[in-house]
């Protein structure tokens, strides 16, 4: 349930907020410059985004569809693609004037390619348990100590009424006229494809099967040459009463089909490729055809049985369209209910008396929270809490109608957000006290652990008699995660600086760590082609971090202007 809550923790807005006004004082920029992008370049550019691709050629279908889809005209979506490739322009400056040096290169090499692994423990901080009593005044003085934690925040509580429209479906008998309506309207529904019941012996050889010092041109014809042989070697014994099944097990190259004596079961038309469809078009049920070439090689193909393409007549599907049409009227009928019962409500704010009106009674939620509002009667319905969050107290929502149940609320109580009394908590408190213990007899047993480490030169002998498992992570890199324990730059950096044999420890967020570094790998010097990687990878992360402080410039001289209101 995405609520105003999460956007604010995450800072969506601002991030939003920042992405526009990075965008609009360089696209202001650009413009200055007079950095433009011609037509030409917008066609080339939209013609090879992959989306739009159909067997390696621009599809017009495919764009079309796709704009469509995002509800954008084209000449929308060209002008978003215009901005993109100014903006691209605009970086590509930063770009051409970066450089890397060789120190540089090495160090980056070095991150890279030197590895290291490790022999580690970890637990978390709540390994050990204290064993510390919990008095009452242990309670109180925790709870006194910590009453911001225990905070009830801002409550309320909705009147609703709630409308469903599976409880009118029983009340609704589709006429014998909607029905045929329907049925006509939707015939498309009701298309059944013709349908293949088939078996399949493939012949397939790659051109790296073939031997011999010749083009990979000419080694593509001969595969394709001796897989036609083999296929046709193939269908000769099957014309001479080899058992099709068999054989398919035997000297098919599809395996999954081979291991069912070749059998493709029953699939509607349209699922193989043309030409092998076509072939079967041409059998009659229980004939075999020649070889049949396609892009997966030659094939053999047995029809069992065929299924021609019909529409399902009215008697045969009439159920499903009253069903349907109960549907569809319920909801419809849902709909003028609910909108009113809004108008009546809307009069005098009175919800019970317009639900009452309408032979339908309101009830209450217990109090809920933006934090805390799982409630069974209400259900997954996002809509619902999100209206309740906006309202004012004693104002009638506008209605919230989805397929499944419609609603019209109103907040009949608010509770400000308070401090509860120990009493009204006493279990909470009781649980933190208790973590609060935990972590801190996890922390002192780290401290123990730490300088028994430095004394005993071994983690076997240091975690003997404690249930901590010893593990191993395989080599790794600085610029990689540490298998097993994570991007922990605390512990990478320090890896990465001792010597075979020594510890370390780190406590990282709630996790205890404990490790001796096993090994060393030590990567060489670069070659040519890494050099040119590395250099090229510097070059990228410096212009980027350049285009950003330039970036910030410009900000710090803009005037922006900002309407609140819209955060």
């Amino acid at each position: 349930q995405f609520s105003n809550d999460i956007i604010k923790k995450l800072g969506l807005k601002n991030q939003a907020l920042e992405a526009l006004i990075q965008k609009k004082i360089l696209l202001h920029e650009a413009e200055k410059q007079n950095i433009q992008v011609s037509n030409e370049e917008i066609i080339s550019f939209i013609k090879n985004i992959p989306a739009f691709q159909s067997n390696k050629k621009f599809s017009e279908i495919a764009y079309r569809n796709y704009i469509k889809s995002q509800r954008l005209t084209p000449s929308e979506f060209e002008e978003t693609q215009r901005q993109t490739l100014l903006l691209d322009k605009l970086e590509k400056i930063f770009r051409t004037n970066s450089k890397a040096s060789k120190s540089e290169i090495l160090k980056e090499f070095r991150n890279q390619e030197d590895k290291v692994k490790l022999e580690y423990v970890r637990f978390t901080n709540d390994n050990f348990t204290s064993k510390t009593t919990i008095s009452e005044q242990a309670l109180k003085d925790y709870f006194q100590a910590n009453k911001p934690k225990f905070e009830i925040p801002p409550q309320i509580r909705v009147q609703y009424v709630k409308v469903e429209p599976k409880d009118f479906q029983s009340q609704i008998e589709p006429r014998e006229e909607d029905i045929e309506d329907f049925y006509k309207t939707k015939i498309a529904n009701f298309h059944v494809k013709k349908k293949y019941k088939a078996s399949h012996i493939l012949t397939s050889l790659k051109p790296s099967d073939i031997e011999g010092d010749i083009t990979e041109k000419e080694k593509q014809k001969q595969a394709d040459e001796k897989a036609k042989q083999k296929s046709t070697e193939l269908l000769e014994r099957l014309n001479k009463g080899a058992d099709f099944s068999e054989v398919a097990k035997k000297h098919s190259d599809d395996s999954s089909s081979g291991a069912n004596g070749g059998s493709l079961g029953e699939f509607p038309e349209g699922t193989m490729v043309s030409a092998f469809e076509k072939a079967l078009d041409k059998l009659k049920p229980g004939e075999i055809s020649k070889p049949v070439l396609s892009p997966f090689g030659y094939h053999i193909i047995k029809l069992e049985n065929r299924t021609e393409k019909r529409i399902k007549p009215l008697s045969e599907v009439e159920e499903q369209i009253i069903q349907s049409l109960k549907e569809i009227k319920a909801r419809q009928r849902v709909k003028r209910i609910i909108k009113r019962i809004h108008q009546a409500a809307q009069k005098d704010e009175n919800l019970s008396k317009a639900a009452e009106s309408h032979q339908l009674k309101t009830a209450k939620t217990d109090f809920f929270s933006r934090e805390s509002h799982a409630l069974l009667e209400i259900g997954n319905q996002p809509e619902f809490f999100n209206t309740a969050f906006s309202l004012e107290k004693n104002k009638i929502s506008e209605p919230i109608i989805t397929p499944e149940v419609s609603f019209v609320l109103k907040i009949t109580e608010e509770r400000s957000k308070y401090i509860p009394e120990l009493s009204e908590v006493k279990e909470e408190v009781k649980e933190a006290l208790t973590e609060s213990n935990n972590e801190a007899a996890t922390l002192k047993k780290f401290e123990e652990l730490k300088d028994k480490l430095t004394k005993e030169k071994s983690l076997e002998k240091v975690v003997n008699g404690y249930d901590i498992t010893i593990r191993n992570t395989p080599f790794f890199s600085k610029a990689e995660s540490i298998p097993g324990i994570g991007d922990i730059n605390q512990i990478k950096e320090k890896a990465f600086s001792m010597k075979i044999g020594e510890f370390s420890s780190a406590k990282v967020r709630n996790r205890f760590y404990l490790y001796k570094l096993e090994d060393i790998e030590k990567a060489g010097k670069p070659d040519s082609q890494k050099t040119r990687q590395i250099a090229n990878k510097i070059k990228i992360d410096k212009s980027r971090q350049a285009f950003q402080e330039w970036v910030e410039n410009l900000k710090t001289g803009a005037k922006i202007l900002v309407d609140k209101t819209l955060l």
